[in-house]
């Protein structure tokens, strides 16, 4: 817990709920800001455009979360209205004052929620009530000392989805998403996702918005997400998340495919346009199934399991309310073999297996799913037992286990999300408390511990490489070497290996594997030997497997040119320069010539094919191409230029 007199919180802690106090009159430091900025700006941004106004960045908060201090005249400017005036500047996420706050006495304060009946919520906080065994839990409040959930490290907003038979849509403790780019009830497909006025969520036996009211449902979605430290009711696994209804859980299996397809066409289209549309949906639970089915004969269902972790979601399936050997006598979701679903047992508040189907092939861990409170129809409150009850525990968790995920693997999330879910899985399976009753009986032989989860992720080995992709200009028939350093920068140990696709003789490396402990680095030589090869540019990558610090493909360009000197820009000159880079709108790439020249701009995706060239006459002194981008996705591009006498290459990036 934080011991200090003044404590900064972000928006990724709570604030504490009672009054604040301090010997100020204000509950603030006056001339102090705390903003937080996006993770493609910088701080020097804020400061030159408020530079005339003597604001001015006196420390880094949190490099992670790009938080910075800022300090102003608060004599000479309003406080209030440049507040308000930064909070309008686009790389800014969040801006606020820099509150005092007063220790309490109390360790772990916020960790607890003021949830009334959250004494009662064994699940959460096993402290032996009710004839319970103490730390019978999940350790949800150790995990809330680390992030209450609702956020990731690059600011997106988190989304559970929960196909059932619909849910409270008015309950006072539950947040829903809400798709602001459809206007209800008129009609047309706004956002064009496919879906109809899906303002809060879908339902599949009718396709259409509308969603029913179902105490189940409802009780499920408290348990992923009921809001936390609000003072009323109940907390979830996560305090602040975002849950999408679905109403899809019976009927037929068709109907279950059209739920699972809208969370994949949600999802999607929040890929697709970088955040402005859809949602964020990082698992999904379902708490049905077909009793003793055979797996083999629900190949469609499986399927959109499979569809649904390659974009980086996990399944939280719920297994049957028996006792039986689902290895032995099947299961419909839970006896798929699928490696994007976690299926789910029952446990007690005694960390017993409950009367629920077990397997040690099929079943993956069990979590609490006996007498569970949460929330209920009518702004209501009550028990539920079952594997349904179990599974939202670990549908929730998911999403808890990536607010708390640093910026670094979240961007490898975003680049590889079915291989960083699976990730996720790995980690929820190697975090459970073991039990006997579950040894032999589950994958794992364990009860879910979300915190274990968590520290599992932030003390895993990190493999980076440095630079990020390699770019040689050689002339033909010639051979030059490049650096690549490989770093573990995370808390233990790993093992890479490296390879060159076989399409790519003409590079080649100093070694191709090798051991790294925490801290520690790996200088590999590079070698590009173009000999017998034409002009042109050649692409290839090198892949570094690393077991538990994941993978990754390091981009490699050769490109093979007669002009590789840079003799006929102008002497003095900064040669090429790109502004901005990253861009947004307009990429600027301004360079000097020395004498009347024609000049190729080309611009290569990451696959060398060539998206954009214009060749231009230019005159003597400063020249500048420019690129939009306006055709192709975020990402890296490459531009070259080339005239007689001299070529160069360089990265643009677009965000």
């Amino acid at each position: 817990m934080f011991k200090n007199l003044l404590i900064i919180f972000t928006l990724f802690i709570s604030m504490l709920g009672a009054s604040l106090k301090s010997q100020n009159t204000e509950p603030y430091r006056p001339g102090e800001f705390l903003i937080q900025l996006n993770q493609s700006n910088d701080i020097q941004t804020i400061e030159n455009r408020f530079n005339k106004k003597g604001l001015t960045s006196i420390e880094t908060i949190s490099k992670r979360f790009k938080i910075y201090l800022l300090t102003f005249d608060k004599k000479t400017l309003n406080q209030q209205s440049l507040l308000k005036e930064i909070k309008s500047e686009k790389p800014v996420i969040n801006a606020q004052y820099n509150h005092f706050l007063e220790l309490r006495g109390v360790d772990d304060l916020d960790s607890i929620p003021d949830d009334p009946n959250f004494s009662s919520q064994w699940s959460l906080q096993n402290t032996g009530q009710n004839g319970g065994t103490v730390d019978a839990d999940i350790d949800a409040t150790d995990a809330w000392t680390i992030t209450h959930g609702g956020l990731t490290a690059l600011g997106d907003t988190i989304v559970v989805a929960v196909i059932d038979g619909g849910t409270d849509k008015d309950h006072e403790d539950l947040v829903f998403k809400h798709n602001w780019d459809e206007i209800p009830a008129n009609g047309i497909d706004d956002d064009n996702n496919g879906y109809v006025d899906d303002v809060m969520g879908w339902n599949a036996y009718s396709n259409n918005g509308y969603m029913p009211d179902d105490s189940h449902g409802a009780h499920v979605s408290g348990i992923i997400g009921a809001v936390g430290d609000n003072g009323i009711g109940v907390t979830g696994v996560n305090w602040n998340v975002k849950v999408l209804p679905i109403a899809g859980s019976s009927s037929s299996e068709a109907t279950v495919v059209k739920a699972l397809s809208y969370i994949y066409a949600v999802r999607h289209q929040y890929d697709s346009t970088n955040g402005q549309m859809g949602a964020f949906v990082v698992s999904q639970n379902n708490s049905f199934g077909i009793d003793q089915a055979n797996p083999d004969n629900y190949p469609i269902w499986e399927a959109m399991y499979d569809s649904l972790g390659r974009l980086g979601i996990i399944s939280a399936a719920a297994t049957a309310n028996a006792s039986w050997d689902i290895d032995v006598v099947g299961d419909v979701p839970t006896g798929f073999t699928t490696d994007y679903m976690i299926a789910v047992t029952n446990t007690t508040r005694a960390d017993r297996l409950y009367t629920a189907g077990y397997g040690d092939t099929a079943i993956d861990l069990g979590a609490p799913g006996t007498t569970i409170l949460s929330t209920i129809l009518n702004n209501g409150y009550g028990t539920k037992t079952g594997t349904s009850m179990a599974t939202p525990h670990v549908a929730g968790s998911v999403a808890l286990i990536l607010a708390a995920a640093d910026s670094t693997f979240m961007a490898d999330y975003k680049a590889n999300p079915a291989e960083k879910i699976l990730m996720i899985k790995n980690y929820i399976l190697q975090g459970v408390d073991t039990l006997p009753t579950l040894m032999g009986k589950t994958v794992s032989g364990g009860r879910l511990n979300v915190y274990n989860a968590i520290e599992l992720l932030l003390n895993r080995p990190i493999l980076t490489a440095n630079p990020s992709l390699l770019h040689e200009e050689i002339a033909p028939n010639s051979t030059i070497q490049s650096d690549l350093t490989l770093s573990n920068t995370g808390h233990d140990t790993l093992v890479y290996k490296l390879t060159i696709p076989d399409d790519a003789p003409w590079l080649t490396l100093s070694a191709d594997s090798g051991l790294l402990a925490p801290g520690n680095s790996d200088l590999i030589m590079v070698t590009f030997n173009d000999n017998g090869m034409d002009t042109g540019l050649y692409v290839t990558h090198i892949h570094a497997a690393s077991g538990e610090a994941g993978s990754k493909d390091i981009p490699v360009y050769m490109h093979v040119t007669n002009y590789v000197s840079v003799s006929s820009i102008a002497p003095g000159s900064r040669h090429v320069v790109v502004s901005p880079n990253p861009f947004s709108n307009r990429a600027k790439i301004s360079f000097s010539l020395k004498e009347t020249n024609t000049v190729t701009f080309s611009v290569y995706n990451m696959q060398g094919k060539t998206i954009y060239q214009k060749a231009e006459q230019m005159l003597p002194g400063v020249n500048a191409f420019y690129w939009n981008g306006e055709d192709v996705p975020r990402g890296i591009y490459f531009y070259h230029l080339e005239t007689s006498g001299w070529s160069k290459s360089g990265r643009l990036v677009k965000k």
